[in-house]
This record gives C-alpha cells, sequence and structure tokens, in this order.
C-alpha cells in the first residue's frame, strides 16, 4: 500500500481575516430587499421638504435606514447560526463573523449619510427662513441635521447585530423594534406634552435619554412650511455623543457574546468606558443646551415652561 504525502494543513489564527468576512456580510447586507426597499424610500422622503419639520427631519432615515437596518442585520447575524456546525468548524471565532457583521453595518451607516448630504444640497438650494431652525446655531443644526441621522443609519443595524447574538427567540427583532419605536415615540417628544413642564429636570433628562429624540416641532396652522418653531430642551453636541456612545455598546455587547480569554476583557473594558461616556454625554446633553422649551416666529423667540400649550 502505498502512502501519500499529503501538504501540511496550517491553523489560521481565529482572530484574524475579519476584512474578507465583512466584506461578504457587507454585499449581503447591500443586496438585502428590506435594506433596498428602505434606502429608496428614504431618498424619495428626503428630496426637497417632504416630511416633518427640518429640524425633525432626522425621523425619515432613522426609521427607514435605522430602524429597517435593525432588522437586516438581525436576520443576517442569526443566518449565520443556522449553519454554525458548518462555520464554527471554519477557523473564524464568532468574535470574528460578529466584527465582521458589525463593519458590514458601514453599508447602511455610508448610505445614510450619501441620502442626507443630498437633502442637505436640495435644502441648500432652497434656504428655509432662518426662524425655521428656532434657537438653534450653525453647529447645532449640522449635528441635528447631519450627524444624528447618520448615527442612527449605525446605531439601529448595529443593535440588530447586538440583538441576534444574544435574543434567539422567534421575533426577537421585532419586539426590539417595537421597544425602540415606543421609547423614542415617548420620550423623544416628551416636551411637547402639554401636561408635562419642560423646565423640570424629569422632563429635561427623559427627552435626551432616548435611542432617539426630537429637537423641534413646528405649527404650520394647515400651512405646509411652518410659522412656529418650538425648539425642545437639551444640547444637540452631547446627545450625539450619547448616541455614539449606544452605538458603540451595542457593538461591544454583540462582541462580548462568544467571545473569550483576551478578547473577551478587552471587549469588557471597552463596554465599561463607553457606559461612563455615556453617561457624561447624558448628564451634559441635559445641563447644556435650552433649558426649557422656546418658541419662534419671525417676529422672535419666547420661553414656553409647560410644554406645547395649544394657542401659541
Amino acid at each position: 500500500m502505498t502512502a501519500l504525502a499529503l501538504p501540511a494543513v496550517h491553523d489560521v489564527p481565529a482572530g484574524t481575516s475579519v476584512r474578507p468576512l465583512a466584506l461578504i456580510e457587507a454585499k449581503r447586507f447591500a443586496r438585502h430587499p428590506l435594506f433596498l426597499i428602505g434606502a429608496v424610500m428614504c431618498a424619495i422622503f428626503s428630496y426637497g421638504h417632504q416630511g416633518p419639520e427640518e429640524l425633525d427631519y432626522h425621523v425619515i432615515p432613522s426609521f427607514f435606514i435605522g430602524v429597517l437596518g435593525l432588522v437586516v442585520a438581525a436576520r443576517l447575524t442569526a443566518s449565520t447560526e443556522r449553519s454554525a456546525a458548518v462555520v464554527d468548524s471554519a477557523p473564524k471565532s464568532e468574535t470574528v463573523r460578529t466584527a465582521a457583521m458589525c463593519l458590514a453595518c458601514l453599508v447602511p451607516t455610508v448610505t445614510g449619510l450619501a441620502i442626507v448630504l443630498m437633502h442637505r444640497a436640495t435644502i441648500a438650494a432652497n434656504p428655509l427662513p432662518e426662524h425655521l431652525y428656532g434657537t438653534f446655531g450653525s453647529l447645532d443644526r449640522l449635528v441635528i441635521t447631519v450627524l444624528v441621522p447618520v448615527i442612527a443609519c449605525a446605531g439601529g443595524p448595529l443593535l440588530g447585530v447586538a440583538t441576534a447574538r444574544w435574543l434567539r427567540f422567534p421575533g426577537a427583532p421585532l419586539l426590539v423594534v417595537l421597544t425602540v419605536m415606543m421609547w423614542g415615540n415617548f420620550s423623544g417628544y416628551v416636551p411637547g406634552t402639554s401636561s408635562l413642564d419642560s423646565s423640570s429636570l424629569f422632563a429635561r433628562v427623559l427627552h435626551m435619554a432616548s435611542p432617539y429624540t426630537a429637537f423641534a416641532t413646528g405649527d404650520g396652522n394647515g400651512e405646509h412650511i411652518s410659522r412656529v418653531i418650538t425648539s425642545f430642551t437639551g444640547s444637540p453636541v452631547w446627545y450625539a455623543v450619547l448616541t455614539l456612545a449606544l452605538c458603540g455598546l451595542a457593538a461591544t455587547a454583540a462582541l462580548w457574546h462568544g467571545a473569550r480569554g483576551e478578547t473577551r476583557r478587552t471587549v469588557g473594558r471597552a463596554f465599561v468606558v463607553l457606559v461612563a461616556v455615556a453617561l457624561v454625554a447624558l448628564v451634559l446633553a441635559v445641563a447644556m443646551g435650552n433649558q426649557t422649551n422656546f418658541r419662534t416666529t419671525e417676529a422672535g423667540t419666547r420661553a414656553v415652561a409647560l410644554g406645547l400649550l395649544s394657542g401659541g
């Protein structure tokens, strides 16, 4: 019997080669029908002045790319688990696969950025009256209309990856979507509640402690362009820092699942640091910026201590 000399098989370290796998996952993300539908709808509603007030424009990319991206990321991440027996035999650890999926979330992030910039171009071509930006200066406007929506486009999918890693029961992504939407709808518009004093500490904390929050609302009295803008409480800049930290927390929570040894300790330390950053950002978001609602018209601005009382 003749012995055959076979070439030696060298093990590939489990923690390497994230980039090729991330490219595969990015292509899967980009081809997913739900993501494509969301991107197209986001682009349609982002062209011109359609949709909500300009200072609340970020609800459009936050939903069509952020929320729908959460579902897409969760489904793509979970799909690899259905073939875990085959995947786990390959030299790729769960942590590497999770890291690749987190990197694939750059697809909705970059898509969101492109659509947001397209929206800003349409606004620049036909500028809005100054009073429609309420009390917010140029930096706050940039954060509200560009940075915050792009962060949401990243945060939703990253939360989807974490959801798929930790919640394995059927319907988990839908439950997370409903929770996030109800939380954002309640907390984000707390300053507009007529029964709650917008200047109270409770209202200001609740307004900022949300994955999605509104910074203003308008009253057009039946007209397309609002004549009255109510600017809400809080600092947009520090809220952006808070949501960036939340994105990091979603990613580290996903990476923690299945991590071992030094990798697990590194991810744990990063999680603790991000929690501290999020808490500091939340405190500063509440303490800085508007401390009560302000109503702005072409005639000027005045404080409104108790929500949005009818009649202006």
